[in-house]
């Protein structure tokens, strides 16, 4: 069966239960390399690769993902391209938005460098008030 990109589709996702997280991913991987690697396990329908090197892979069903997850917390490593992979479970996202950003304030907050042409506070040397002349 061809993978299918979830990326471009307006369909809904398959559950978490039913995908992996795979960090770490080589510079310019495709769909079709995360299948071979993963496909192994199970019936993949879909993967979608990000542009920051992370990607998910989708089964059909729970099984393959508990198999995958077992033998890497077992140490079974996977590799893409002489690459080790990150793989783990599909973190659940809370909230989904993470709303909008605080905003920086760019005006000074009270006070400014030069306070009144003298220096003050500890100079250099012990009993001397900073005034320099």
């Amino acid at each position: 069966k061809a993978v299918v990109s979830t990326q471009s589709t307006g369909k809904q996702e398959a559950p978490n239960s039913q995908q992996i997280f795979v960090g770490n991913l080589p510079h310019k991987t495709a769909d079709v390399e995360l299948k071979e690697v993963f496909g192994q396990h199970g019936n993949v329908i879909g993967v979608r690769v990000t542009p920051n090197n992370f990607g998910f892979v989708i089964f059909d069903r729970d099984e393959p993902v508990v198999e995958i997850l077992a033998g890497v917390r077992r140490g079974k490593v996977y590799t893409l391209r002489e690459q080790r992979l990150n793989v783990e479970e599909k973190k659940v996202v809370v909230g989904g938005n993470r709303g909008p950003r605080k905003q920086f304030i760019t005006e000074p907050r009270g006070g400014s460098r030069h306070m009144g042409g003298r220096r003050r506070g500890g100079g250099r040397y012990a009993g001397e008030s900073g005034d320099y002349k």
